[in-house]
């Protein structure tokens, strides 16, 4: 089997997968083989979550995916786990690729403050319907858009590229409720799936939505971390587990999965 031409090594270590045509590559050649050549351009990868997964679980699975949208120069507009924060997801990724590429590409959506003020951080403004006057409402949420038309032209770059939109569903259930929260998730997902962005949902267990984002989703997989380390299996299509694992030979970020164990 002919290999995929892999791009120049950055600076930081990563060596970017070329995307095949109508695909965005995952960054994991083992992913990529399972998934037929990597993720369908405009569609919606559910991962859903175990309580046993923790961020460094997470951080290894996806951040091959991120840094090779990155090195392809295309953004990234992330909504986090609420156990994450902009400043820690930047440290954290600015292991492997360049703060300026960052800071230019990356826009982290809060909606709490919590580290309100840079560049990359998308300040929205939660205000519950009811709380405040209809014109008040209007114009926060007016304000709201703003922001996020700033945050999809730097994900965008010069070049308008289709970017990863990075959605942790438990923040829009836990501010909004179950049924608004899966009205925002149709209603992105179809707008995503027009412009051909590629969407990430992170499902955490226990979530009312979760039938809802389940219908939705193209690939689905189910994530957990045991005896054995983290373990991804796919649900559509179907694989059986695989442990991931850093690569024993290029080291992180670089990612393998092996079959597990019996």
């Amino acid at each position: 089997m002919r290999r995929r031409p892999v791009a120049r090594p950055s600076a930081t270590g990563w060596e970017p997968i070329r995307n095949p045509p109508d695909r965005y590559s995952t960054g994991i050649p083992d992913f990529d083989r399972l998934l037929g050549g990597g993720f369908v351009r405009g569609s919606f990868a559910l991962f859903r979550v175990d309580e046993t997964v923790g961020q460094a679980d997470l951080d290894l699975l996806l951040f091959p995916i991120y840094l090779n949208m990155l090195y392809q120069s295309r953004g990234i507009i992330a909504v986090l786990p609420s156990r994450d924060s902009p400043k820690g997801f930047r440290t954290r990724l600015t292991r492997f690729v360049t703060v300026r590429r960052f800071d230019s590409r990356v826009r982290v959506v809060d909606y709490i403050g919590e580290d309100a003020g840079p560049p990359y951080v998308v300040s929205l403004k939660f205000v519950r319907p009811g709380s405040v006057s209809a014109a008040k409402l209007a114009k926060v949420r007016a304000i709201d858009v703003k922001k996020m038309e700033d945050a999809e032209r730097a994900a965008q770059g010069e070049r308008k590229r289709s970017f990863l939109e990075v959605n942790a569903i438990e923040i829009s259930e836990t501010l909004l409720g179950g049924e608004i929260a899966m009205q925002m998730m149709f209603s992105g997902v179809k707008r995503a799936r027009h412009v051909r962005n590629l969407v990430i949902g992170i499902l955490g267990a226990g979530l009312r939505c979760e039938p809802g984002v389940r219908r939705l989703a193209d690939p689905e997989f189910a994530l957990r971390h045991d005896a054995v380390g983290l373990t991804l299996r796919g649900v559509q299509p179907s694989f059986s587990e695989r442990v991931v694992t850093p690569d024993p030979v290029a080291g992180l970020p670089h990612v393998a999965f092996v079959p597990r164990p019996s």
